[in-house]
């Protein structure tokens, strides 16, 4: 049974590999371009607002602060976890899509907290930040910041509705082990050297991995369309789908993340053993909610398309044919990555 378990996955890396060499090959001026979007992206739209985020999740969380008690008591009412973790919920809401997840693993590293409680708030701390909602989409995509500030709001709703829920299910009072729990603060200076070189050595992996995903994104996007690229890479489906100013299938596809950011967040989680089917499945519900939620304040408010904007259509507000054809390949995906038993 080894034996089939193991030849199966080595036909399968072979297959990926031989695919990949193949497309390399047919498709190299395709993937040249997708690269060079994905370099551009990086460097005015994802190093710049997220750096900082990230460098002041992993020092909070290596000098220990602390937000105070009564913020602390709060968060552990909502998500049910400890004080340390408190500013790292925060920043995760206001930072990026791995500044949660860098948070948790620097607060692992330093026996902060248990590895269960790492492992569950790395299914709930996880969303795209204001510099991306609000400056990319809202304003230079949708050319309204009002829209992009209701996907902020609505997604950080979806946050703490998932962490109540999450609380509920999973989260018990004594889940800390004592003998886990060792940690002490880092003087101020080795905090601050280990916060910036571990942010900028987390920026370098973020950035290669956007790169590789724009590469395969300009390969598949005309066979597969926009259901590909709301499930590969965030970036490119809400440039996509911004065209046609599909407000509700931008906000699904902000919520979900795409896989290209699920394998940053991966990446960051090092030591961290997570239940990938349980994470992809709390992003599309993430991507639901946020959905739901932007459609209902959108409503709430009458909040529009500007005239002067450069898209040319209003924008749609009802779950479009794109958005229920791209939760169902979700589903599918999530459904598939359940069914997978590994027999040691």
């Amino acid at each position: 049974m080894m034996f089939k378990t193991l030849h199966k996955k080595s036909l399968f890396s072979f297959l990926l590999t031989a695919s990949a060499a193949a497309g390399l090959i047919f498709f190299g001026a395709e993937c040249s371009q997708g690269a060079l979007r994905g370099i551009y992206f990086c460097t005015n739209e994802l190093v710049p607002p997220l750096f900082p985020f990230m460098a002041l999740s992993i020092f909070t969380a290596k000098r220990g602060i602390s937000l105070g008690k009564a913020f602390a008591r709060l968060m552990k009412a909502v998500f049910g976890f400890s004080q340390p973790l408190t500013p790292v919920i925060l920043l995760s809401m206001t930072g990026g899509y791995p500044v949660g997840a860098k948070g948790i693993s620097a607060l692992r590293e330093s026996n902060a907290i248990s590895r269960r409680e790492a492992e569950l708030a790395s299914y709930v701390l996880v969303g795209a930040g204001p510099g991306f909602l609000i400056n990319f989409v809202g304003a230079e995509l949708l050319g309204s910041r009002e829209i992009g500030i209701i996907m902020l709001v609505s997604q950080i709703c979806s946050i703490i509705i998932l962490g109540i829920v999450n609380k509920l299910i999973f989260v018990r009072k004594n889940y800390n082990s004592d003998t886990e729990i060792k940690s002490a603060p880092l003087p101020f200076f080795q905090a601050l050297t280990e916060a910036v070189t571990g942010a900028a050595y987390g920026m370098l992996e973020m950035c290669a991995m956007v790169v590789a995903f724009s590469a395969l994104l300009e390969v598949v996007r005309k066979p597969l369309g926009v259901t590909a690229e709301i499930l590969l890479e965030v970036t490119g489906a809400c440039s996509t789908l911004s065209q046609s100013a599909n407000v509700s299938a931008i906000a699904f596809a902000a919520g979900f993340g795409g896989i290209c950011v699920h394998f940053q967040i991966f990446a960051a989680l090092k030591g961290i053993n997570i239940k990938k089917g349980l994470f992809f499945l709390y992003r599309i519900i993430q991507g639901l909610l946020t959905t739901g939620l932007t459609f209902v304040l959108l409503k709430a408010f009458d909040v529009s398309v500007p005239v002067f904007s450069s898209i040319s259509q209003q924008p749609q507000l009802g779950l479009s044919v794109p958005l229920l054809g791209s939760v169902m390949l979700i589903l599918c995906a999530a459904g598939f990555l359940y069914s997978v038993k590994y027999n040691k």
